[in-house]
């Protein structure tokens, strides 16, 4: 069957400004109407605290919500209990079907609505991007090269920047980005179910310096990516160091 991919949607929110959440513990700082008037893009089980999932929790208000995978227990839970959302899911699709990860067979009957990113496998376990191939990636989302391969290094959250990227976003604001110190528990969060509110052991560096990387690579594509804290706004990627 023909499958749909992101550069279908290209444009579609061209010259707006798209909030890129991530898992962050720092989520929590936000009050509950803060992303109402934007569009946001999440990862993983961000979704839980974006939408009514069932739960009786009021969630965060949003325009409209947009939500990136590769593991595909997410996407499997939510074509059971938030179908109208994959209309707004954007999955990686790689070469071949890998064990954990979402493959479009899996999901036949919802392929109409799906889109997909094609899943540029690089270094350890294929997420693991250098400086290179996020360029090469970068060139290729900003010439209109057909379908690119969308490259990380380490988290999901990169590939959710680069999906705000194709659709035409000319700032991009990352939230929840910090991959220090845990997880977000609020608002029906589903990672306060199996992960603890403070964690010192998670520091990921290079997830930020990732971001980073992003950063300075769209910036001469007229495309501006910062870092947002509620208690302390804008911060520029290019002061992360470590």
């Amino acid at each position: 069957m023909e499958l749909n991919y992101i550069e279908d949607v290209r444009d579609r929110h061209a010259g707006e400004e798209i909030w890129v959440t991530g898992a962050g513990a720092s989520m929590d700082d936000y009050p509950i109407d803060f992303f109402a008037d934007k569009i946001c893009i999440g990862m993983n089980n961000v979704y839980s605290v974006f939408l009514d999932v069932g739960d009786g929790i009021e969630k965060f208000q949003h325009r409209i919500f947009y939500s990136v995978h590769e593991h595909e227990q997410w996407p499997l839970a939510i074509a059971k209990t938030v179908p109208h959302l994959l209309k707004n899911c954007f999955f990686l699709l790689p070469p071949a079907r890998r064990p954990g990860m979402v493959w479009w067979e899996d999901f036949e009957e919802h392929n109409d609505v799906i889109h997909y990113m094609q899943w540029g496998l690089v270094g350890g376990l294929g997420v693991s991007a250098t400086v290179e191939d996020f360029g090469v990636m970068v060139e290729c989302i900003m010439a209109r090269q057909g379908r690119c391969h969308y490259v990380v290094d380490g988290t999901t959250l990169h590939w959710a920047v680069e999906a705000a990227a194709v659709l035409g976003a000319k700032k991009i604001y990352v939230t929840g980005g910090e991959a220090i110190g845990g997880h977000m528990q609020k608002h029906g969060s589903f990672y306060a179910r199996s992960h603890p509110p403070s964690r010192p052991d998670i520091n990921m560096p290079h997830w930020r310096i990732g971001t980073a990387t992003l950063a300075r690579l769209f910036k001469p594509h007229g495309i501006e990516i910062v870092f947002y804290y509620h208690d302390r706004g804008e911060v520029d990627p290019a002061t992360v160091t470590d």
